[in-house]
């Protein structure tokens, strides 16, 4: 596990980021504070963004703004929050809800953090055995149990001929408390895997990678493939009770590839107003699809299947062989969901627009996607010339404005949350 030195910043990151006019220093903010602090008015909206390159080590800062259209420019450097005792995978396994940051440290410690007067704080964490992946947080929910997360590890049990990995629930609704710690049965695949070198992989090191999660009507849905190396074009999505996670249940569809999709925070799936479920595929030949499960079933939709081989490749790194790509989907209303970079009408197969074709920029892919309403779409653009802007798409009419400006300095950006 790679750390990162957080209390200095490179010498190259800033001379990057201060290579740009109109900021005056390039000193951090100090951490600490003589004497009381002054209460900070809060600000409603949050940006993720990282910042380093290839020669220097990442850094995460947390910009806040009041309003994410308003014609500014933010920048990490000096008005950036960062957070205490991060580390590399902070994007990967991390999650963002109600105004709290959730996010795993070396795998054994999710701690749980929130800005208050400018500064993060925790306010509480839970903690498993050291040297552990157990709370290396895959795939999360968050529901009235609170926030669900199936864990990194894996074990295979020979005596079951049966992969288990565990479902967590834990409670945030103060600090956090572990309410249960189940493990999920996955079935092992009836063909062979295959190692990079060509040997065949043993079961006890078959890595469940679990795509899309999602839980309706007491019934758990994820979606999975067992190798990134071995090619096999079916989607396979594991149902069964929830919380209980008995009446499992294996569901596969062979008509546009496996599920897409990588294991950590990024979503490949969403749940319409009509309560069906919708999940992508990506083939061989890194073409996308969309299949369905209906409100009420456990079963694949027979009569439902979407080619979106025209869009091509609609993730930024999808490939077979890797991770399938980093997917960022949400559904809009009426019917219209947010996949790439497109506008889509699912339930009539159609393509209603392309947000890049609005020539304000190149929508980048994020691990959350920001929707307010059902209505206003919030995406991150890089322009051609490395300017980074938040814009808002506006569903019925139909139209993309741009918004705040994120200093041009930073490497990208993750994500875009509210704070209250």
């Amino acid at each position: 596990m790679k750390k990162l030195n957080w209390k200095n910043v490179s010498a190259m990151l800033l001379a990057t980021v201060c290579a740009v006019p109109l900021i005056q220093s390039c000193s951090k903010t100090p951490d600490n504070n003589k004497g009381p602090e002054t209460p900070v008015t809060p600000k409603a909206y949050a940006i993720f963004v990282t910042v380093g390159n290839a020669s220097s080590s990442e850094n995460y800062y947390t910009l806040t703004a009041g309003d994410l259209m308003k014609d500014t420019l933010l920048s990490p450097v000096n008005s950036g929050v960062e957070p205490d005792n991060i580390t590399f995978w902070v994007d990967i396994y991390s999650a963002f809800n109600g105004g709290n940051f959730y996010y795993t440290q070396d795998g054994n410690i999710i701690s749980k953090q929130r800005i208050v007067n400018g500064k993060y704080k925790e306010i509480g964490n839970i903690v498993a055995g050291a040297d552990s992946w157990q709370l290396g947080m895959m795939k999360t929910v968050f529901n009235s149990s609170g926030l669900n997360f199936l864990s990194w590890e894996a074990k295979y049990d020979p005596a079951t001929d049966i992969i288990e990995k565990n479902l967590y629930i834990v409670d945030t609704t103060g600090a956090m408390t572990v309410k249960s710690k189940n493990a999920i049965k996955f079935p092992v695949p009836t063909y062979k895997l295959y190692r990079d070198d060509g040997k065949e992989l043993d079961k006890k090191d078959i890595a469940i990678t679990p795509t899309s999660f999602t839980i309706r009507d007491g019934k758990a849905f994820v979606g999975f493939y067992y190798d990134w190396v071995t090619k096999i074009d079916t989607a396979y999505m594991l149902a069964f009770d929830y919380p209980a996670l008995t009446n499992v249940k294996l569901l596969k569809d062979a008509r546009l590839g496996h599920v897409s999709g990588a294991w950590y925070a990024s979503s490949s799936s969403f749940t319409d107003d009509n309560g069906d479920y919708y999940f992508t595929t990506i083939s061989k030949d890194k073409k996308y699809g969309l299949l369905r499960i209906k409100k009420g079933a456990t079963e694949i939709d027979p009569t439902y299947a979407y080619d979106l081989k025209d869009l091509g490749d609609i993730s930024s790194i999808a490939s077979w062989g890797s991770y399938a790509g980093i997917d960022h989907h949400a559904y809009l209303k009426d019917g219209l969901a947010f996949l790439g970079s497109y506008i889509i009408d699912v339930r009539n197969k159609k393509v209603i627009k392309d947000l890049n074709s609005f020539g304000l920029g190149k929508v980048q892919n994020t691990m959350d996607t920001y929707t307010e309403n059902n209505n206003d779409l919030y995406v991150v653009l890089k322009t051609d010339d490395a300017r980074w802007f938040i814009a808002k798409y506006d569903v019925t009419a139909n139209t993309l404005k741009r918004g705040v400006e994120v200093h041009s300095g930073i490497k990208g950006i993750s994500r875009i949350g509210r704070l209250y």
